[in-house]
């Protein structure tokens, strides 16, 4: 005969129970499991807690610490997975596949990776211990990274030059254009997946919307649309995959537009920064009185380190009458450019800016495609004044060049002229130009730009204010820092040469940095650092600096 527990007895016995269920927090699913050879694991980054029973998404970097640091759980052979319990905290949790199987996710490995994404969403679901079971799944993706092997198509080449990718173009925009895609494909789509509408955007419905802003607002020259139309042709002809599944549908033609131009959606934190030097501020350096530039590209820092592991240097020359032969350090997909050299030593890169209030305005060119114009155009003996006026072809339906707003640092080879260093600052209703000891660091033969316009949109009455707002503290205080180390050697009497410029880019970084760029117009060489691949910051300009001459990029 069976007997009845005592009250208290059973009481401890439901109490023991329940803890034992608690003991198990949420459950969920790597889908696709079957398809991984390696073994999967998952991990878990706490949140920390904000107000209201709120948490703050996690950063980058943190992601980066759990995938070190925090207790690597195995998967079941069908994915599945349980969390140990945490009681009222919360987390992200994200999953991989160990291909190194040194149980760590390692971007450099390229190893798939995914987390549990917000309803509607790309963005990190917050997990507490109620969270639906059902409803916690992953999937694992991974970028497509260049092999390191060179390949041809006819009016282009992929070839590796001091262990970085170089993209050799040639012809008139359809036949670059072709060959760029046929070279690319992957990596075009891999850009836009995980940087453009992943990191950037965060989902399908967001880039759904910035595409009709494209749509709708954007008039795109005849060049640039022929250029991108042949880039989509080069892809389609590879037989690469190029399916855009959080999209539901094929990579298009405005999917290269939004590469492009995907400064538009500028509604982040940007920390680029640029300085150039020259006549008796390079005196007695390397440079020995030529112009030196250099440049931090800051803020294009997805999770995965594509915006690394994509980087490449292209060498175009371009057919059309009149053009002249240039580089650029982009990603792939970019007919335009926002950083670049042409054969006659006029540089010109961008630094994200600042814009005044004001409507949404019509007929916008991507800044980037204006660049490039400008790089295939421009040349050594180009002033102010006239890069003011050849932008101002562009302008759109307000009279600006650059919709969120952008800061144009221009270089040229260093011959005596008045001006052959200068900044162009801007937005969608206009521009001002700033030259050397217009605002400070006011000592001659030097520049600085960080993301804040000096001249544009500014009260000299109130010069810390744009449009009557205070910009970012990063802006600020990288500009401040620059400005008084310039100062400093200026009072020294320490001119600037390629080991300074190096040393004012790693003053100003910030951990955000996944390229920098050092550039010697009047020698037309180039030096590029590239962040690691491993899971930490971005610090570009404390990497290895790999050398270029202008022509050696265009060798055959």
């Amino acid at each position: 005969m069976k007997r009845a527990l005592p009250l208290f007895l059973a009481a401890t016995s439901a109490l023991v129970a329940a803890r034992a269920q608690e003991a198990v927090g949420p459950r969920g699913r790597i889908l696709e499991a079957a398809s991984f050879a390696a073994p999967l694991r998952v991990f878990a980054v706490p949140l920390e807690a904000r107000a209201l029973e709120r948490f703050a998404d996690p950063t980058k970097a943190q992601i980066y610490v759990a995938a070190r640091e925090a207790p690597q759980l195995d998967v079941a052979r069908d994915g599945a997975f349980a969390l140990p319990s945490d009681g009222a905290g919360a987390r992200v949790v994200c999953g991989y596949a160990d291909l190194d199987g040194d149980g760590r996710w390692s971007p450099s490995a390229s190893e798939p990776f995914g987390w549990c994404v917000a309803p509607d969403s790309l963005r990190w679901r917050h997990v507490t211990h109620t969270t639906p079971p059902v409803e916690l799944v992953i999937r694992l993706r991974a970028p497509r990274c260049l092999k390191n092997r060179e390949r041809r198509v006819e009016n282009g080449a992929l070839r590796w030059m001091h262990g970085l990718p170089v993209v050799q173009l040639r012809g008139d925009a359809r036949q670059r254009g072709f060959a760029h895609g046929a070279l690319l494909a992957a990596q075009i789509v891999d850009f836009l997946r995980f940087y453009v509408i992943e990191d950037r955007l965060g989902s399908a419905a967001a880039y759904a919307e910035f595409t009709r802003f494209l749509e709708s607002h954007y008039a795109p020259p005849e060049l640039y649309a022929a250029e991108c139309q042949a880039v989509l042709e080069g892809m389609r002809s590879t037989g690469v995959d190029l399916a855009l599944a959080e999209l539901g549908r094929a990579f298009e033609l405005v999917d290269l537009y939004a590469i492009n131009g995907y400064i538009e959606t500028r509604a982040m934190q940007s920390s680029c920064t640029q300085f150039a030097a020259w006549g008796e501020r390079t005196r007695g350096t390397d440079v020995d009185g030529g112009m030196i530039a250099g440049r931090n590209m800051d803020g294009e820092c997805d999770v995965r380190r594509v915006t690394v592991s994509h980087c490449v240097i292209f060498a175009v020359q371009p057919s059309e009458p009149g053009s002249k032969r240039y580089v650029s350090v982009m990603w792939p997909g970019f007919v335009g450019t926002l950083s670049g050299l042409n054969e006659d030593g006029f540089y010109l890169m961008e630094n994200a800016g600042l814009t005044g209030p004001g409507p949404i305005v019509e007929r916008m060119i991507p800044l980037s495609w204006t660049m490039r114009e400008a790089l295939a155009r421009c040349g050594a003996e180009t002033t102010p004044r006239e890069l003011l006026a050849f932008v101002q072809r562009y302008a759109n339906a307000a009279g600006g060049s650059c919709g969120p707003g952008g800061i144009l640092l221009a270089a040229l080879p260093y011959r005596e002229q008045a001006q052959p260093a200068f900044v162009l600052e801007g937005d969608r209703f206009g521009a001002a130009l700033r030259v050397a000891g217009e605002v400070a660091p006011e000592i001659p033969q030097v520049l600085l730009a960080s993301n804040h316009p000096r001249r544009y949109g500014v009260d000299p009455r109130e010069p810390e204010l744009v449009f009557g707002k205070r910009p970012s503290f990063s802006s600020l205080w990288r500009y401040q820092a620059g400005a008084q180390k310039l100062e400093a050697w200026h009072r020294a009497g320490r001119a600037i040469g390629t080991y300074e410029m190096k040393e004012l880019l790693q003053l100003v970084a910030q951990g955000t940095t996944e390229h920098a760029i050092v550039v010697r117009p009047d020698r037309l060489e180039l030096e590029v650092a590239l962040a690691s691949m491993a899971a930490e910051p971005w610090d570009a300009p404390y990497r290895a600096w790999r050398g270029f001459t202008f022509d050696e990029l265009f060798e055959r």
